[in-house]
């Protein structure tokens, strides 16, 4: 067996040493699986090491043989020169290398010259030592020092492992630095579990790298900061318009008509884009106080509502007006307990609780009473329903007004004061009520008084509610 064979056979054995001390390792600590799999990239890695065997035909002036050699492809010639040296005897001085009918160079390597697999063939021709100037005592002296750089070169695959320093990519198994995020060769993103060496000092080129990279995140960190304010001015810009306009061309969908960049309007809601002649039409012909948007299809009807702001924008001051109005009547229609300003013409209407008894119109500054329906200033509620069933003789509208608080009265709408006599309404809440004109506290349910004759609290009279634990009405809502 060569030198040569005996190298790579021992490489082979410390392999299998190394994944032997680890297995060992792994059961002791535990963690069996994370250090197998490490041993496993161990033996893959020595296995790129691997040789083929070399057909070469040896030659000199007088004779010739065949012989198989071992050797790396990407062994230079220079390399393969001294493992002759070493296995046959034959000085570097004296050997003449062709391969693919190529003279080779010491520095190419065995691949560029086309060796890759095994059987490839090279021709090795010797010259005589006196045509290569060889005398025996040079020749011995190269033979030493081959043979002491060959037992070096053994040494310095004790520290083979230091190659192996990082972690093993769980895809494609490359050995990566131990400060690379993520695989070079596959990009796979370093594992979790993985620490970096507490003693582990990056190289000139990782440390390259890394400052590359945080460049990298600063640029793109820069980059996504601009952007955001960059996005952020763009919507205040866009929130300060009241009409949002297309920023690319299309059709308006309701008449077809080709709008350029800038020419329709994109609703704030929905983000259906029309132009600006027909949503001013939909919301001139809109009998709703909200105007919905127009999209329509086969499959979809859209139920979102144009903004107040851009109706403002779509149409003529005297229209927005209008629509506002026609806002304002259907709620006040849709709206318990409100009640439309007396005066003739007046816009003014209010939501009035139960214990207001005087509207204060801020539209025609008149107050109106909500007890009779009616602006009765300076008379009080008796004063008026008196002087209006005096009018109601000649007077058509207050025989109208007289008639309607009849008509209230018979429905148990409203009822007469037990005290005083005006007719007096309740208009939500409890059943517990109390006169404008003469202040009695009055029992709707009951149709009396509250107390009895001494006033609050006496309970020898009016409806006894609460007397000995008793309703003073089945139907009561808490007149007390």
């Amino acid at each position: 067996m060569c030198v040569f064979e005996a190298l790579c056979v021992f490489l082979l054995l410390l392999g299998v040493l190394i994944v032997i001390l680890c297995v060992f390792r792994v059961i002791m600590c535990g963690f069996v699986i994370n250090h197998v799999f490490l041993s496993s990239v161990v033996i893959h890695n020595l296995l790129l090491f691997r040789f083929n065997s070399l057909t070469v035909v040896v030659e000199d002036f007088s004779s010739s043989c065949c012989v198989s050699v071992k050797v790396f492809p990407h062994m230079t010639t220079a390399s393969l020169k001294q493992q002759m040296f070493i296995d046959h005897g034959f000085h570097p001085r004296v050997q003449r290398w062709v391969i693919g009918q190529c003279l080779c160079v010491d520095q190419r390597s065995l691949a560029s010259y086309g060796v890759r697999q095994h059987g490839d063939t090279a021709f090795l021709y010797l010259t005589s030592a006196r045509h290569a100037r060889l005398t025996s005592q040079v020749f011995q002296q190269d033979q030493e020092r081959s043979l002491l750089h060959s037992f070096s070169a053994m040494t310095g695959f004790f520290n083979l492992w230091s190659v192996f320093q990082g972690w093993p990519c769980p895809s494609c198994t490359y050995i990566n630095k131990p400060t690379r995020p993520g695989c070079e060769i596959c990009s796979t993103n370093r594992p979790e579990s993985y620490a970096i060496p507490g003693g582990y000092r990056p190289d000139a080129l990782e440390l390259k790298r890394i400052q590359q990279e945080k460049e990298a995140i600063r640029q793109y960190q820069q980059a996504r900061e601009s952007e955001r304010r960059e996005n952020f001015a763009r919507l205040v810009r866009t929130d300060g318009q009241d009409l949002v306009p297309n920023p690319e061309p299309l059709d308006c969908i309701i008449c077809y008509k080709d709008l350029r960049p800038g020419e329709g309007v994109l609703l704030r809601e929905c983000l259906h884009c029309f132009c600006k002649d027909c949503l001013r039409s939909v919301v001139l012909l809109s009998d709703k106080p909200e105007v919905s948007c127009p999209y329509r299809d086969d499959m979809y009807s859209c139920a979102e509502f144009l903004q107040e702001r851009e109706i403002r924008a779509l149409v003529p001051a005297d229209e927005y007006e209008r629509w506002l109005q026609r806002g304002l009547s259907v709620a006040e229609s849709r709206c318990e307990g409100s009640y439309h300003c007396a005066t003739p013409d007046c816009l003014g209407w209010c939501v009035y609780e139960d214990t207001v008894n005087v509207f204060h119109c801020p539209v025609c500054r008149k107050h109106n009473c909500l007890v009779c329906k009616a602006i009765h200033e300076g008379m009080n509620c008796k004063q008026y329903q008196d002087d209006l069933a005096a009018r109601a003789i000649n007077d058509s509208a207050a025989r109208r007004t007289t008639h309607l608080l009849k008509t209230l009265v018979l429905s148990g709408e409203a009822m007469h004061c037990p005290q005083c006599g005006i007719i007096v309404q309740k208009r939500d809440g409890c059943d517990w009520l109390r006169c404008t004109v003469c202040h009695i506290e009055i029992c709707w349910v009951t149709r009396g008084p509250r107390w009895g004759p001494q006033g609050p609290g006496d309970t020898s009279g009016g409806c006894r509610c609460k007397v000995n634990n008793q309703k003073c009405h089945p139907k009561c809502q808490n007149c007390h």
